[in-house]
């Protein structure tokens, strides 16, 4: 995280995933994880906000301490914060575009309870903010990159850069299409978190990502969400599967391989996927029915595929494409989206295959597919 430029490929390919038509509640964790090749960061929000700028729920990467976050809420939010930075609703007031890191670059803040309880216990020590508005005005919401106490400032280049990426991101969330019927999920890059449940469903312990897999299988990440307990949330997403894994298995099959041994949740926030194992005592004397649960965010292909292309030696027109052609479209049809001419999609297509070493479009699905799962 030492660079101080920002890399113009990655723009490029950051533009192109903005351009990719995702739903807006898919499209946020993709543009996350996206922005840390443009903008180098430890952490990255988003807030979703009304027009009034009242927060309405966010997406954040890496564990959530639901504790710092009720904290955050009950006593900083539009209330103590006001000390130190503007408050939360003071969005809808502010005209897109960043908002410097300098203002919290200050020893008062460094010593303030908002620096100490709330963002030295994640990590955070600067922060960059874009302020998302449609080409109408209309608030859409909050961008924030966070560094930590290591990592160097945020500088001025980091800033235009954010800012000219901000008219990307609000075409993006203006989006009001869905996923496709027919398309594919594929496991998140996160990785997935894990659960012990005790035979009385009480919860023993827990991964540190966890909590905020949770949150979002239960319907998203908001201050309502985080007033409810962990073991409640478990118990109402997962009791069927709890109760039907602590069943014998039926005669002539082994234990656990049963279908009903997992499950697959699907909400605005995207698809979960929940599989339950009962565990094994090592000897005659231990607890027995000990239930361990693993929790997976899945993801469409079609993000999965652009995470790909990206890591490839491929431009950002190869990237769109290519992802195309991943998805079975015709040179015609990529042509028209892109608003080219077919001849220059055929050279795109050209310099693509022998960048990547592939002969055909099979060949290339075959590529980006191993690098999915693997």
């Amino acid at each position: 995280m030492s660079r101080s430029f920002v890399p113009k490929r990655a723009l490029a390919h950051l533009q192109v995933l903005c351009d990719a038509q995702l739903p807006p509640l898919e499209f946020v964790p993709a543009l996350l994880d996206a922005l840390h090749a443009v903008i180098p960061s430890a952490r990255n929000l988003f807030d979703w906000t009304d027009a009034e700028g009242r927060l309405l729920h966010y997406f954040i990467e890496g564990p959530i301490d639901t504790r710092i976050a009720r904290l955050y809420f009950d006593e900083f939010h539009n209330k103590l914060e006001t000390r130190w930075m503007p408050a939360f609703e003071s969005l809808r007031r502010t005209p897109g575009g960043v908002r410097s890191a300098l203002p919290l670059m200050t020893a008062e803040f460094r010593q303030s309870a908002l620096y100490h309880e709330i963002w030295r216990p994640q990590g955070f020590h600067s922060r960059i903010e874009g302020v998302v508005r449609s080409a109408s005005g209309r608030l859409l919401g909050s961008l924030v990159l966070y560094r930590g106490p290591d990592d160097p400032p945020f500088d001025a280049e980091e800033e235009n850069a954010l800012a000219a990426l901000l008219p990307w991101v609000a075409r993006a969330l203006e989006n009001t299409g869905c996923a496709a019927d027919d398309e594919v999920y594929v496991p998140a890059s996160e990785p997935a978190e894990m659960l012990l449940i005790a035979p009385d469903g009480s919860l023993l312990q827990a991964s540190a990502g966890a909590p905020r897999l949770l949150l979002l299988a239960d319907g998203g990440l908001s201050r309502a969400a985080l007033q409810g307990s962990m073991p409640a949330r478990v118990q109402r997403l997962f009791a069927r599967l709890l109760l039907a894994v602590r069943q014998p298995p039926p005669a002539g099959t082994r234990p656990h391989s049963r279908d009903d041994a997992s499950m697959t949740i699907t909400n605005p926030n995207g698809r979960f996927v929940a599989v339950a194992c009962r565990l094994q005592p090592f000897d005659a004397d231990a607890a027995d029915g000990v239930t361990l649960l693993t929790l997976q965010r899945l993801e469409p292909r079609s993000v999965a595929v652009h995470r790909v292309l990206r890591q490839l030696p491929l431009t950002a027109f190869q990237v769109h494409v290519c992802a195309g052609l991943h998805r079975g479209r015709s040179y015609a049809a990529i042509a028209d989206e892109m608003h080219i001419r077919s001849s220059t999609v055929v050279d795109h297509v050209r310099k693509a295959y022998r960048s990547l070493g592939v002969a055909d479009a099979a060949e290339l699905r075959l590529l980006v597919d191993r690098r999915i799962a693997g």
